[in-house]
């Protein structure tokens, strides 16, 4: 009998200490180090994504709305041009290096044309995959509005290059000088 009371006694007592003592603490875990390659560097500007990646891309998806791609390969390239299209919208939420960027990111307004492009892409990819003419040519429609109304607030510089490949010099009397 003695025994069974020593030893119900050493029970209850390591039960008594393990609860009544406090969890061991941890420490937090340490904060992700900064490296160089989460560190966001803008090597172009706003300007030159929209001029090289977002106009070239447009372009073909307004082509495809009135002309609508005839074979697969025609279909996947106008994908591969509406996936771009669409994370150029993300891209430009983010200031380049040019002299308004920095300015142009930090109106809400910015983000909200970024957007806007991001959506018509991926109206244009979710057309695309359905082969779906009616939905590909609402998202041209889109895109255009998008780009004319941001357009109405940012003038963005339009180098020469660009507008000699839109229009040569001499046709209709346009051209960069």
């Amino acid at each position: 009998m003695r025994t069974r009371f020593f030893g119900l006694l050493i029970v209850t007592a390591g039960t008594t200490v393990a609860c009544s003592s406090q969890p061991a603490q941890t420490a937090p875990p340490p904060a992700p180090a900064v490296t160089a390659a989460t560190v966001y560097t803008p090597v172009v500007s706003l300007n030159e994504i929209m001029v090289y990646v977002v106009d070239p891309h447009s372009n073909e998806i307004w082509d495809a709305s009135l002309n609508p791609p005839t074979t697969e390969k025609g279909w996947m390239e106008l994908q591969r041009a509406a996936v771009v299209l669409a994370a150029s919208g993300n891209l430009t939420k983010l200031a380049g290096n040019g002299p308004k960027d920095q300015q142009w990111t930090d109106q809400a307004d910015w983000a909200k044309y970024s957007q806007a492009v991001a959506d018509a892409g991926l109206a244009t990819v979710q057309a695309v995959r359905a082969r779906n003419t009616k939905a590909l040519a609402a998202a041209g429609d889109q895109l255009v509005l998008t780009c004319i109304n941001c357009h109405r607030e940012y003038r963005l510089d339009v180098p020469a290059i660009w507008t000699e490949r839109q229009f040569p010099p001499g046709a209709n009397g346009s051209g960069a000088k």
